[in-house]
């Protein structure tokens, strides 16, 4: 399986804009996000249950090219959709994923192609977390919203809103009929009612049975005409929000349903206690015609309210004793969209941080979860090191990630000094973390010596540094070999 995945990241990375370019030349068009759509959903699956099972990251640098692919993936397709002269709006709608602009500086790149691309990819969607108007996942009937935008501009939209309009005005015309209808055979039955005479108590052969006059009149209490309720908001702005998730264009759900399912990583799918408006009443029979989506797309039009149809309100309502205007209600759905599961930061971080296991450096952890100033806390815990280990070593561990633009220069101090035992699977843990993970960002690319390398690993530019690296790295393997040799 870890063959196939990387396979398939490699794919992503080398070819997958060629492989859109020339199907959007062909017939078939954006029939192509369809096709990608499904692919990632395969991908995604394996790839989480590859890398990250039992809620648990178990390859952190897999699990962090599943992220650049993820985010190569979304970056092609909106790059596409804003060269289409239709959906060109979407240049100034954020991008918004949760927390992932912080996640960078954890991810886990044990080369420079890898590097480069994270700061194509993160400048892209800094880029692009800063624009004004709403991203596609929230306020979807909000005054800038896409989705209220592209409607109101799209000729079959308003014609297929008219025609609801239209419906619902017939409809109501029809219920009203149907009331007055209601009150006219009630007063019919109640003029019957006025020539006759109870004759309950008088007949003792039959004494369960009603008499001609209380049969009546329990006709007429009985006729009752149920509610009607809209089932497109009365508001355009809303109403048209409406239809922009009923009609919206296939590579637009397409594009949102992958960023939806990234947004929920590491459970794609999350369920929810909602009504969908497709699956209540009145909206599936009165909508459901307008809709042009896939019954198995991922994001759908919700509502955590019920329906009034739904709802204990709904019940028929007496002709005589109720007022016209009470038969008649607005939408009680509320316009909303499938809602996200975030993953909490901390969680999602861990999953691409090693766990110290050794009980001498397990209380060490925090040292190795990121490149914060620990020095002060390390010298807090000593009274928590091993005896096994020596006060000056438990400092060291502790200290070497302390300011990532050190983390070069604490490794030269160790190869230099033996300060830290190489043969401890702990300290080649934190070495080998230290040294492949991406770090901090700076969002001026212009002050750093190359513009994809962050400022953890600039040193590995300057020729001096690795001179001297190289230097202690031969002594110390040279010092490896006469201890082999003596034994």
């Amino acid at each position: 399986m870890g063959i196939a995945l990387a396979r398939i990241e490699i794919w992503v990375q080398s070819c997958l804009e060629q492989w859109i370019n020339r199907s959007l030349l062909s017939k078939n068009g954006y029939k192509c996000f369809e096709n990608l759509q499904s692919f990632y959903e395969d991908y995604q699956r394996a790839a989480l249950d590859f890398y990250y099972s039992n809620n648990q990251s178990t390859d952190s640098i897999g699990y962090s090219r599943f992220i650049l692919t993820s985010l190569t993936i979304i970056r092609l397709m909106h790059i596409k959709l804003c060269e289409d002269t239709r959906f060109e709006r979407l240049k100034v709608h954020a991008i918004q994923i949760p927390h992932l602009l912080d996640l960078f500086e954890y991810l886990v790149l044990p080369n420079r192609d890898d590097m480069i691309r994270a700061r194509d990819l993160y400048d892209y969607f800094l880029e692009f977390n800063e624009k004004p108007y709403p991203d596609l996942l929230s306020n979807i009937d909000s005054q800038n919203a896409f989705g209220v935008h592209f409607a109101e501009q799209s000729i079959e939209i308003n014609e297929n809103l008219q025609k609801i309009q239209e419906q619902v005005e017939q409809d109501r015309k029809d219920k009203i009929e149907e009331i007055n209808n209601a009150k006219e055979k009630y007063e019919e039955l109640m003029k019957k009612v006025n020539d006759l005479k109870c004759e309950c108590e008088s007949n003792i052969y039959y004494p369960y049975r009603k008499c001609d006059r209380c049969t009546i009149i329990k006709e007429a209490d009985n006729i009752k005409v149920n509610i009607y309720e809209c089932p497109i908001p009365s508001e355009r702005r809303s109403a048209l929000a409406v239809m922009f998730e009923l009609q919206m264009p296939n590579e637009i759900r397409c594009y949102r349903d992958i960023l939806w399912q990234l947004v929920n990583r590491p459970k794609p799918n999350p369920s929810n206690s909602m009504d969908e408006w497709l699956s209540i009443r009145p909206h599936q029979s009165k909508l459901r015609q307008y809709f042009k989506g896939s019954n198995n797309c991922k994001v759908k039009l919700v509502s955590k309210t019920k329906s009034i149809t739904e709802s204990h309100y709904s019940i028929a309502r007496h002709v005589i004793s109720t007022p016209l205007e009470e038969y008649f209600y607005e939408n009680g759905l509320q316009v909303q969209i499938s809602p996200t599961k975030i993953n909490e930061f901390q969680d999602e971080y861990r999953t691409l941080t090693p766990e110290l296991t050794d009980s001498n450096y397990k209380d060490l952890q925090f040292s190795i979860d990121n490149t914060e100033f620990a020095q002060n806390r390390v010298i807090a815990e000593l009274s928590k090191c091993s005896l096994k280990l020596k006060s000056a070593e438990f400092v060291e561990f502790g200290s070497f990630r302390s300011g990532h633009r050190l983390q070069w220069w604490n490794l030269l101090s160790i190869l230099e000094l033996d300060s830290l035992s190489m043969d401890e699977e702990s300290v080649v843990i934190l070495i080998t973390h230290a040294l492949l993970q991406y770090g901090p960002l700076t969002k001026d690319r212009k002050s750093l010596i190359c513009s994809w390398c962050p400022e953890s690993h600039q040193q590995l530019l300057e020729d001096h540094f690795v001179d001297e690296l190289i230097m202690r790295l031969d002594r110390h393997l040279k010092d490896c070999e006469c201890n082999w040799q003596n034994e």
